[in-house]
């Protein structure tokens, strides 16, 4: 999807289609099970319930009476770090041996709230998938600026109370688990979100430019512009060989306020391999701000700093972090103290923003740069 000259940046993320919901029966018949969500909506509260499961014979009329002890509450959170926007959350519900089906989201204003009864009854699982809008394309559907998503569906229990957070600071880099860098016979290529949310929710977002470049032992392979989505593959020779892979993606502040560009690099040695994962390395910074990505102007405050991948946890060999109060122009080093950093929030109305050098235990070195992190208010 394009929007004014930007893109939607997809990796590790999958939007809802808009015809799910009209195919849901014949998937369910398909699998041999139905599926029956109910969907009541208030202007910041909604319930969502799911019956059914394998089908014996067919139903001539089903009821089904809910008491509010058998729901469990999940109140979100609606981030949007630039005014004048418009967001839903979609609640994806499923039941053991049928499809999932999603209720039908209803567009708020951001930042904001949104209350969700779910039902738990009969093994039920639920995920929420979040999108930013930004105004409506030629068909009137909306233009989704950014997307985030909880990922794996969850079993919550009756009675019990959830918060869940979206499109809030601090965006950059996530890796992990399947998110990385991979070598998979002579190409070589990221598959990870470069502006996964503050909560580590894996999504995506429009963006304006991007730039990614891999070297090998010191000299330029070439450059791309795909944003470590696994669209860009580079060609390399099979030789075990020095690599150094960078990109540059920058999103417009109409968009998101907040990071508004993200730099990193990676370094690391790769030969030939039917399919590897290469040492890649990343940090998040769980800065305390609110819907908006905005934090008291002039505090000081103690951010917790999470090293992953390659480095994390004893694998980690350094690490070293910068703060800049002037978009990266000057930077000054901060100490990591019991995974945590002392720094002061910016000014009102200004940004701050970090950079960090890794390096694991087995020479593999990461940096990553994010420029107007979150801003102060």
């Amino acid at each position: 999807m394009e929007d004014a000259g930007g893109h939607r940046q997809t990796a590790g993320a999958d939007r809802p289609p808009r015809s799910r919901a009209g195919d849901a029966a014949a998937d369910a018949a398909r699998a041999g099970g139905a599926t029956v969500l109910d969907h009541w909506a208030k202007p910041a509260e909604e319930y969502d319930t799911l019956a059914g499961g394998k089908v014996k014979q067919l139903a001539t009329g089903y009821t089904k009476r809910y008491k509010a002890s058998e729901l469990a509450t999940v109140k979100t959170g609606l981030g949007a770090s630039s005014s004048g926007k418009k967001g839903v959350i979609y609640a994806w519900g499923e039941l053991p041996g049928s499809t999932s089906t999603f209720a039908p989201g209803v567009q708020q204003k951001l930042p904001g709230t949104r209350t969700l009864r779910l039902s738990t009854a009969g093994g039920a699982k639920w995920k929420l998938d979040f999108e930013q809008h930004g105004g409506v394309d030629e068909s009137g559907f909306p233009i989704v600026e950014a997307f985030y998503t909880l990922g794996t569906p969850q079993t919550l229990k009756a009675g019990k109370s959830y918060g869940k957070t979206f499109n809030t600071a601090v965006f950059g880099p996530r890796v992990g688990s399947s998110l990385g860098i991979y070598r998979e016979g002579n190409g070589i290529y990221g598959s990870l979100p470069v502006f996964t949310d503050g909560k580590t929710h894996s999504g995506s977002s429009l963006y304006s430019s991007v730039t990614t470049t891999l070297y090998r032992n010191g000299a330029k392979v070439s450059s791309n512009s795909d944003p470590l989505e696994g669209a860009g593959i580079f060609t390399v020779a099979a030789g075990d060989a020095a690599y150094k892979l960078t990109t540059s993606v920058k999103r417009s502040v109409k968009v998101a306020a907040a990071s508004t560009r993200v730099d990193a690099s990676w370094t690391f040695r790769s030969k030939k391999a039917d399919l590897a994962k290469l040492p890649a390395s990343s940090i998040r910074f769980d800065a305390a701000v609110g819907l908006d990505s905005r934090a008291p102007a002039n505090k000081k405050v103690s951010v917790p700093v999470t090293v992953q991948g390659s480095a994390a946890g004893s694998n980690l060999k350094s690490l070293s972090v910068y703060v800049s109060y002037d978009y990266g122009q000057t930077w000054k080093k901060v100490t990591v103290k019991n995974g945590k950093i002392a720094v002061t929030n910016p000014a009102k109305g200004k940004g701050i923003s970090f950079h960090a050098k890794i390096a694991d235990k087995k020479g593999n070195k990461s940096t990553i740069s994010l420029y107007n992190a979150y801003y102060g208010k």
